[in-house]
């Protein structure tokens, strides 16, 4: 069985396993799965183009609705390119600073009980630090500039993510805890708190998979209790191999 091929199977089983506590879980958080596909354009070591489709299920049930992003991420102060070196695709990790910026759309399914849509503007700042034994810390501050059927909805997103690069003879991945807090600016009520823990791996020399579990604290009769594994493929391009195949 070669290499990669052994990464599949291990992958496979990894999401198996993420669903069937997914689909068993029989407390009284509600239940989600949120699969993902991101893709990363890398033009040069500061600009990278990133877009995304996500999905929300409910368990024992259709997705319930989906959303889709195109976003422009900037670079800078590459001090920390040195110290993080394990090769896991995404080389942007090296940066003090990270910038995003980009929009945002989700919508449900026609003829869903309770219609959203969805239009945000997407404002982001992160800045990382070197903590002992290798540890990388991200503090990520986002605004969403939200309209939901047509009213303005502003929100600031809050993340501290503690991550560490470990690898054996065959595999690269990345273990991660982070805990994020949502504060809505025109309605507190529904501020929302959520923990969340994962890895990431490396497949082959252009895709991760990502796989993670994460729990939202329920806020009064506003924010409901949710527990959601989530699953994602990463492909990364730049613009090198672009040129090669063409």
């Amino acid at each position: 069985m070669t290499l990669h091929l052994k990464k599949i199977v291990l992958i496979l089983l990894i999401a198996g396993k993420a669903y069937n506590v997914f689909a068993q879980d029989s407390s009284s958080a509600r239940q989600e799965g949120w699969p993902e596909v991101n893709v990363f354009y890398k033009f040069n070591d500061k600009i990278r183009l990133f877009a995304m489709y996500s999905a929300t299920r409910l368990r024992k049930s259709d997705f319930t609705d989906g959303g889709a992003g195109l976003f422009l991420d900037y670079f800078a102060f590459g001090g920390l390119r040195k110290k993080f070196n394990v090769p896991i695709n995404d080389s942007t990790r090296g940066y003090y600073l990270w910038l995003r910026g980009g929009y945002y759309y989700s919508v449900t399914p026609p003829g869903s009980e309770n219609p959203v849509t969805e239009n945000t503007v997407v404002t982001e700042a992160n800045s990382r630090f070197h903590l002992p034994h290798d540890i990388l810390l991200t503090n990520k501050n986002r605004f969403d500039w939200r309209i939901i059927n047509g009213e303005f909805r502003p929100r600031y997103r809050t993340r501290l993510t503690f991550e560490k690069d470990m690898h054996t003879q065959f595999l690269y991945f990345t273990p991660y805890f982070y805990t994020e807090y949502f504060a809505n600016l025109n309605q507190g009520n529904s501020n929302r708190f959520r923990l969340c823990a994962g890895t990431e791996l490396k497949v082959t020399s252009q895709i991760n998979f990502e796989s993670y579990f994460l729990h939202q604290f329920r806020n009064g009769n506003n924010v409901d209790e949710v527990n959601a594994v989530g699953l994602a493929i990463k492909f990364y391009f730049d613009h090198r191999q672009i040129k090669k195949i063409f």
